[in-house]
């Protein structure tokens, strides 16, 4: 594996189970399984994501036991994998987390899939906390599109919190917190806001690679039910994903879906980004 450090005092392999200078932080293999719970994957699930993130196809459930277990740490790669895989900023991985704190960040992961109404008392603490001024929610862990769609609700009709998501959404310390505001951004009803949002996917690979992810778990990979997002009237960052996915798959059908959403989409940033993957460009360079 790259950069993966025995917690043994011994060379990887040698089968020894004494504990070395490496040893894993306290609680911090704990803090891998209890994210990886509240996403409600198994190990091999969570290894194959990390085989998709990372680019490499050599990390495996077993791998993904012994950092849990602490029998080994994963090393400065991995952990920015790790961060991206289970969609919490880097920070969470690195060194001793607080139990109380790794809880609220099992706890936001797993709320932000609820549903119904715990969903909206969860989005509307969030959106009282936003309104403070307070970004720690929104970069505590990726939200689901649920929880963005109850938050573009409330935060339409209120200026001073709009200001503050494209604030974030383009200046945000994280990856985590730029990637939440610009969703909500993408889903009000306003094309400039939204087109701002649009606009951050393009500039912001963090970004681009989170949202990707996410709206790729959401809605499938499959040309048929891309060219479906790619018309949502709710989610301009999800129609503006979907181009960029659908550009990858380079197929006849991907080109047609392209070519009629390029008759319907209303946001100039879209447009701008249809048409630069139907013309064989790179919108992002």
């Amino acid at each position: 594996m790259h950069e993966d450090i025995p917690a043994t005092g011994d060379s990887p392999g040698s089968g020894s189970s004494h504990r070395g200078s490496h040893e894993l932080p306290p609680g911090h293999g704990e803090v891998i399984r209890e994210l990886r719970c509240a996403l409600g994957w198994s190990q091999g699930r969570l290894a194959a994501e990390l085989r998709e993130v990372s680019g490499h196809p050599t990390v495996t459930r077993e791998d993904v036991s012994r950092w849990e277990h602490g029998r080994r740490v994963p090393g400065p790669f991995w952990i920015a994998h790790l961060a991206t895989a289970l969609q919490v900023p880097q920070w969470a991985l690195e060194g001793h987390v607080q139990r109380r704190d790794m809880l609220k960040l099992a706890g936001a992961i797993a709320g932000s899939a609820m549903l119904g109404t715990p969903a909206r008392a969860a989005g509307e603490d969030l959106y009282s906390s936003i309104a403070a001024g307070d970004a720690s929610g929104l970069a505590m862990a990726q939200t689901s599109h649920k929880t963005d769609l109850i938050l573009a609700g409330l935060a339409g009709a209120d200026r001073p919190v709009m200001l503050r998501l494209v604030r974030w959404a383009d200046e945000g310390g994280s990856a985590v917190l730029r990637v939440n505001a610009a969703g909500i951004l993408a889903k009000t009803r306003s094309p400039d806001t939204a087109g701002l949002a649009a606009a951050a996917l393009r500039r912001d690979r963090d970004m681009r690679v989170r949202y990707l992810r996410a709206v790729s778990a959401r809605v499938g990979t499959g040309t048929h039910r891309l060219a479906a997002e790619l018309v949502n009237p709710a989610d301009a960052g999800a129609r503006w994903c979907s181009a960029w996915l659908l550009g990858q798959d380079g197929s006849p059908v991907a080109a047609r879906a392209l070519a009629l959403a390029l008759r319907t989409e209303r946001l100039t940033e879209n447009i701008r980004t249809i048409a630069m993957i139907l013309n064989g460009d790179d919108p992002c360079s």
